[in-house]
């Protein structure tokens, strides 16, 4: 698509505002502030260096030196990737586009000289991790070469069928399926370079880290957004399972990673999780709200609450290659008549086998066999645990310890919409 260059401050200021309030920007202030200071700029036909940035956005003062703290180019080429995620999700083809130009800090409006019709592989973005993407179309292309295949899908179709699967595919409610990555943010010496990257359990997103931010300012002079994100082996490979039932629906079904998660997604679209127990981030509440299990501090226990039992994942134990790992599949209604399927584990033989269990229609029938779905007439609502042998990041076998309904109306605290 050709762009040519619109110099018109009033499209300028109604863009600002179209991309502040639709939220792309995240509950961070530093990137409103950010690029509301360069529209003002713009405005005035002015182009700011790096320190003019520094001192009116993120409060340095005169003396700050832009050689050694990367701190400015690091936000100003999120905003830039924030940017081109906004209009990448935005359906409106034909209208203006802010855009930051490499190697400058100043805004530009670009209006379309044509307009393309049919999506491209670009419009997949927004996954943020290069090696989940390519695993992503490669699973993709991998389901639809099996819609072809009538006597493979119609295995799957009956896994799609059953009341694990009917809850989030059969309504016309958009599927997201979401991938728990991990958040890496980097931790800076005293020349303001980074000393090493760091993964934190509770900053689960840019937006944590600016939060933050904004209750210890101090700590930007430490840390720092690197917009990197780290995915676990075992979620990449639990989607090829997912990913063959999910595709045997018609569903409008997107793909995004747990830090690029938003709010407003939890209440518009039936959600499926896939990843590690501990990168469930937002969605880690509502998950065990009304569950008899918690999860212990390290992130890799599970503790029944009822009984007192642990369930602790032996993956990671340095000269141990077969281990005792766990997997953990809920499913319950949302807050607007949508519905979530949780696909968990605790390292990746957990999550590559709770993902192959509700695909297989005898492991299916196991789970169902043992709950009394009878019970719940309108919202299917259970959770389950697998005790899984585990072997170098391969599951070799596995069962079922423990499974229960839950009391899903204690996840929200109030009523449900039904669907």
């Amino acid at each position: 698509m050709q762009l040519e260059v619109v110099n018109h401050s009033e499209k300028i200021a109604v863009e600002l505002k179209n991309i502040i309030d639709s939220g792309e920007l995240g509950r961070s202030h530093v990137y409103v502030r950010l690029l509301s200071y360069l529209g003002e700029c713009a405005k005035n036909n002015q182009i700011p260096g790096e320190i003019d940035i520094a001192i009116e956005v993120f409060g340095k003062k005169n003396d700050f030196d832009t050689n050694q703290d990367s701190l400015v180019r690091v936000y100003v080429h999120n905003l830039r990737q924030k940017l081109q995620k906004y209009y990448q999700n935005d359906s409106r083809q034909k209208k203006p586009r802010l855009s930051i130009p490499k190697g400058q800090y100043r805004l530009e409006i670009l209006a379309p000289k044509t307009i393309a019709n049919t999506k491209s592989i670009n419009d997949f973005k927004g996954v943020g991790v290069g090696f989940f993407a390519a695993c992503v179309v490669f699973l993709i292309a991998a389901s639809i070469v099996f819609k072809w295949k009538d006597e493979t899908l119609s295995i799957y179709q009956q896994a799609a069928e059953s009341e694990i699967w009917t809850s989030i595919l059969g309504n016309e409610t958009p599927l997201l399926v979401v991938v728990g990555d991990y958040y890496i943010f980097g931790e800076l010496d005293e020349f303001g370079g980074v000393r090493r990257l760091l993964r934190e359990f509770d900053i689960n997103s840019s937006d944590d880290l600016d939060d933050l931010f904004v209750g210890e300012p101090d700590l930007q002079e430490n840390y720092l957004d690197l917009d990197l994100t780290y995915l676990p082996q075992g979620a990449a490979f639990a989607l090829k399972d997912l990913l063959r039932v999910v595709y045997t629906s018609d569903k409008p079904v997107r793909v995004v990673t747990m830090s690029d998660l938003r709010i407003a997604d939890i209440k518009s679209h039936d959600i499926l999780y896939v990843g590690y127990i501990s990168a469930l981030g937002t969605l880690m509440d509502f998950v065990f709200a009304s569950s008899e299990l918690s999860v212990g501090e390290s992130f890799d226990e599970l503790i029944n609450e009822r009984t007192g039992q642990y369930y602790t994942s032996g993956a990671g134990i340095p000269g141990k290659s077969n281990y005792q790992d766990y997997g953990l599949v809920s499913t319950f209604p949302g807050p607007d008549g949508n519905h979530f399927l949780i696909v968990a584990g605790t390292r990746d033989s957990g999550v590559m086998h709770t993902a192959e269990a509700i695909t297989t229609m005898t492991d299916i029938a196991v789970l169902e066999n043992g709950l009394d779905l009878e019970q719940q007439v309108d919202n299917v609502a259970f959770e389950a645990l697998y005790e899984v042998t585990g072997f170098d990041r391969m599951n070799l076998d596995a069962r079922l310890i423990y499974s229960s309904l839950l009391q899903y109306r204690e996840i929200w605290g109030g009523d449900l919409v039904a669907r």
